[in-house]
């Protein structure tokens, strides 16, 4: 029998004693959240996570009063379950209290993470003005972001947490989230669009994750008026320069690569004490020998320049980072000798030099490094050195499609899919592998390939109430919704939609005539409760086919509800097509 939530023990919360804490996590719960937990009366704590409770987040909640008097924590944490369904904008009526009492400092929080929430945030949530932590990570939240988030300014701002990271949102980041959220505001992986508010470059804000978007514009220098001590925009269609004032911002960790960036390194960037990363852009010029500027305070740890134009020889001073342990200069067109005073640096444990016009010798303590515990990788291929050993090897540069895709497992079915037309990429030489595929664009892939394979579809119509005519891929969804390729529900397509392991199988099978689900159900996978039947003989019927690997072995499992990233998709389509008869 399924373990539940005790419901008549919670209602004796208010028959005899206040129930201060209520701590179920990790008790392999399951079954739905009882409403009646609302009407405990001034909880302090109300810890659900990491249990496999479903079905909806009660309403009910908003109704808790969360008091915060005598103690340093107020929490109400659902994270790590299989919530779905919205977010209540009744939890905007959480009794919160974080003020400070004294020098006690109070830490409110509400925590959604990690389940299968849809649909939009909602903006009543911006009335839990003193919240000091809020976390709606990993979920399949979609729409814009609220601007009344911007009301989450807490007592204390340099405390304040905002992750919305791993969703669906899409549209332009609100300015308003730079008035003082505090510590961490944290947006990555999501598909929002459109400039960075230059008012993100707030006084409070410590930790910035703008990563894995689809941001654009050139990056505010107002940025480097904060006191960011991580700053992550990696993964955008960020252009222009690199502001020099990012150098005055007391940043410890800043990555800026796989954009679009060009000119040169200001040399201002010289404050960095972990990380700097500038790699897959179209950087030129020199490396300024001021990056080996050092202090008490500042000594870099991991430095990426790799795959830009830079030119020039490497500056010795870059080596004044004693305790530098990856140095990834590979595919530019620097010149010159390796500096001798590279041997010095006993903490290197990764070293890529591969792909420049590097000449000369190299240096005769370098390549006694390697046998050093430490010492990973060394790679010095590609050049004019001499000496060079077995250390021949040299990354890949960007060289084939696109340059954000070097480094993935993926990358020989996604150059196979640009060979065939199926894909042209996200944008500016990118393809975006690590984005979760939207519904949309998997109807124009799965089109694409069945036009490859049996020629162009008859044309075909359908009422879809939320693809608009003068969409690029209105006919493609059409066609997809009304052979039945892509499950429709009343009209609506939902095009920004993510894709998830189980939807696949069913497209994958309704779109080939060659694929077909298994005949029977196997029970194969470990994973698959509350999936329904037909949808689990699909999944059967691709893996069979050696269309889809499992996610994991002993035992084996499909994770179905995971969302398919577009790296994914590309192997998935191209095993399938491989599969038919005329593949030519």
């Amino acid at each position: 029998m399924d373990n539940q939530v005790n419901v008549q023990n919670v209602r004796l919360a208010n028959d005899g004693f206040r129930l201060r804490k209520l701590v179920l996590s990790d008790n392999n719960l399951s079954g739905t959240i009882p409403p009646e937990l609302g009407n405990i009366t001034n909880l302090q704590q109300l810890h659900l996570s990491g249990n496999n409770l479903s079905g909806t987040i009660p309403p009910e909640l908003g109704n808790l009063n969360f008091d915060c008097t005598s103690h340093r924590h107020c929490v109400l944490d659902l994270s790590g379950n299989n919530l779905s369904g919205a977010i209540p904008p009744e939890l905007g009526n959480l009794n919160f209290d974080c003020t400070p009492r004294g020098s006690l400092t109070v830490h409110c929080a509400l925590d959604l993470s990690g389940n299968n929430l849809s649909g939009a945030i909602p903006p009543e949530l911006g009335k839990l003005t003193k919240l000091k932590y809020l976390d709606l990570s990993d979920n399949n939240l979609s729409g814009t972001i609220p601007p009344e988030l911007g009301n989450l300014r807490p007592v204390v701002q340099s405390s304040g947490y905002l992750d919305l990271s791993d969703n669906n949102l899409s549209g332009t980041i609100p300015p308003e989230l730079g008035l003082g959220l505090g510590y961490l505001v944290d947006l990555s992986n999501n598909r929002l669009s459109g400039s960075i508010p230059p008012e993100l470059g707030d006084e409070y804000t410590r930790r910035l994750d703008l990563s894995n978007n689809d941001l654009s514009g050139t990056i505010p220098p107002e940025l480097g008026d904060a006191n960011i001590g991580e700053l992550d925009l990696s993964n955008n269609d960020l252009s222009g320069t690199i502001p020099p004032e990012l150098g005055d911002a007391n940043i410890g960790e800043l990555d800026l690569s796989n954009n679009d960036l060009s000119g040169t390194i200001p040399p201002e960037l010289i404050r960095y004490k972990r990380l700097l990363n500038l790699s897959n852009n179209r950087l030129s010029g020199s490396i300024p020998p001021e990056l080996g500027h050092t202090d008490d305070l500042s000594y870099l740890g991991w430095l990426d320049l790799s795959n830009n134009d830079l030119s020039g020889t490497i500056p010795p001073e870059l080596f004044n980072h004693v305790g530098l342990r990856s140095l990834k200069l590979h595919c530019n067109n620097l010149s010159g000798a390796i500096p001798i005073v590279v041997v010095e640096l006993r903490h290197l444990g990764h070293l890529d030099l591969s792909n420049n016009d590097l000449s000369g010798a190299v240096p005769a303590g370098l390549l006694g490094l390697s046998s050093f515990s430490q010492f990973q990788s060394l790679s010095l291929g590609g050049n004019n050195l001499s000496g060079v050993g077995d250390y021949d090897d040299a990354s890949s540069c960007y060289e084939g499609t696109f340059r954000d895709d070097d480094e993935s497992v993926h990358l020989a079915n996604i150059e196979q899919m640009v060979d065939w037309g199926i894909t042209q990429g996200c944008g500016q030489d990118r393809f975006c592998p690590s984005r979760t595929v939207t519904r949309a664009q998997m109807a124009a892939f799965l089109y694409r390939a069945v036009t490859r394979l049996y020629g162009v579809p008859d044309p075909a119509e359908a009422q879809l109430t939320d693809v608009g005519a003068d969409v690029w891929y209105r006919s493609e969804a059409q066609w997809a919704a009304a052979n039945g390729v892509m499950r429709v529900t009343d009209g609506v397509f939902n095009p920004q939609g993510s894709v998830t392991r189980a939807d696949m199988a069913e497209m994958l099978i309704a779109a080939f005539d060659h694929l077909s689900a298994s005949p029977e159900f196997q029970d194969l996978f470990s994973d698959v409760a509350g999936i329904p039947y037909a949808t689990i003989q699909a999944m059967e019927g691709i893996y069979d086919a050696g269309v889809a690997t499992g996610c994991g072995t002993n035992p084996l499992r499909y994770c179905p509800t995971k969302e398919v990233t577009r790296a994914q998709m590309a192997s998935f389509l191209v095993r399938a097509i491989n599969l038919a008869s005329d593949n030519s």
